[in-house]
């Protein structure tokens, strides 16, 4: 019997990011109550293409090589619609949107295909996006509806790029409470893999290399204090240069049991995040988190750690001294951050958030 394809996601790539995960946890959720989403990536490949695919969730590469724009690869997205026939299509950042917008209007799907894209950043660097940003503003008007995972990644859209959708609705990420808690044994295990004992007071950055997450900041901070040890976590962490109580540990797939093994989890972003990925699952995993006001850090965080502004290393470094000396305060966040997660932000709440704005959408 065949099945029918209940959604279509289309991204740009599927490897490890906010965005990919976020995809990823949504399709597997369809799954496990029945349904039968597809998932088709421009470029091949990557850790949640393979997750997927391994769970039995049916993906397709189109071949895309990265930056690349590929008619091949547009087409081939056109023959997918028109074989599947679905009735939503959801795109997943910039390349994606424009892709997934012209497949299904040349698939001549678009009267009974509803199409909506994805917003999953704030002010991203205009030197790197600029052509492609302006592009989106213009073809914004087309899609039946943009869904953003933050409140200041909708507002730069609309009032500074110029995005003028039908309609718009803020989701924020989820996070799997389940997978991301505190485990004490985690934590004694990953400490004694680097050597660290139980009283060592442990921070960490968990976020690729690259200029938005501003490692230059969070180094700068490191300098300023003693008695801390902080962990690199993420792709590209390999090439930082060696800093005084420093641990470098590049890309990880561990990241719950890394994140019970700290104390404070940091992030020091200087623009461009939305809704920071990392910083909830810290929350889950009764972390206190300390964050540049970048994105919806502000709203998300709230009383479960402390915000600074961006690119203020002093600031950042006396938030850290702060928690550092007063356990019971870093503790005490820790426990506020989990509730809130627990309350606000679980994957069920999300899936339904989408549903009814895709239901909306084919009744108007």
């Amino acid at each position: 019997m065949n099945q029918k394809t209940s959604i279509v996601h289309v991204i740009t790539g599927l490897d490890t990011g906010g965005a990919e995960h976020v995809l990823a946890s949504l399709a597997l959720e369809k799954m496990r109550v029945g349904e039968h989403p597809l998932v088709v990536s421009l470029v091949d490949g990557g850790s949640q293409f393979d997750k997927l695919r391994t769970a039995g969730c049916r993906v397709i590469g189109l071949g895309m090589r990265r930056g690349r724009p590929s008619f091949k690869a547009l087409m081939r997205l056109v023959r997918i619609i028109k074989c599947e026939k679905p009735p939503v299509i959801q795109s997943w950042m910039y390349h994606a949107d424009i892709a997934a917008l012209l497949a299904v209007y040349l698939s001549g799907r678009r009267s009974c295909t509803k199409l909506f894209w994805g917003i999953r950043c704030s002010d991203m660097d205009g030197s790197r996006y600029r052509y492609l940003r302006g592009v989106c503003s213009w073809l914004s008007k087309y899609p039946d509806g943009i869904i953003a995972n933050s409140y200041s990644g909708l507002k730069f859209h609309t009032e500074v790029l110029g995005y003028r959708p039908k309609r718009t609705a803020v989701i924020p990420n989820f996070f799997d409470t389940e997978r991301y808690c505190f485990r004490e044994s985690a934590r004694s295990r990953i400490r004694r893999e680097l050597g660290l004992d139980e009283n060592d007071f442990v921070i960490a950055a968990v976020a690729r290399v690259d200029a938005m997450k501003d490692y230059p900041n969070f180094l700068s901070a490191l300098e300023e204090i003693d008695g801390v040890t902080a962990l690199a976590i993420g792709k590209g962490t390999e090439t930082l240069p060696v800093t005084q109580g420093l641990i470098v540990l590049g890309e990880r797939d561990d990241i719950p049991d890394l994140l019970s093994a700290i104390d404070v989890l940091v992030s020091a972003s200087a623009f461009g995040e939305g809704f920071s990925n990392v910083i909830g699952e810290a929350m889950a995993c009764q972390r206190a988190v300390i964050a540049t006001n970048v994105g919806d850090a502000n709203s998300l965080v709230g009383s479960a750690g402390i915000i600074v502004p961006p690119s203020s290393p002093f600031l950042l470094a006396r938030a850290i001294a702060r928690l550092q000396h007063d356990e019971k305060l870093a503790r005490s966040m820790g426990h506020l951050g989990r509730e809130r997660i627990i309350a606000e932000y679980r994957l069920e709440r999300a899936v339904a958030a989408f549903q009814a704005v895709y239901g909306y959408c084919k009744k108007n």
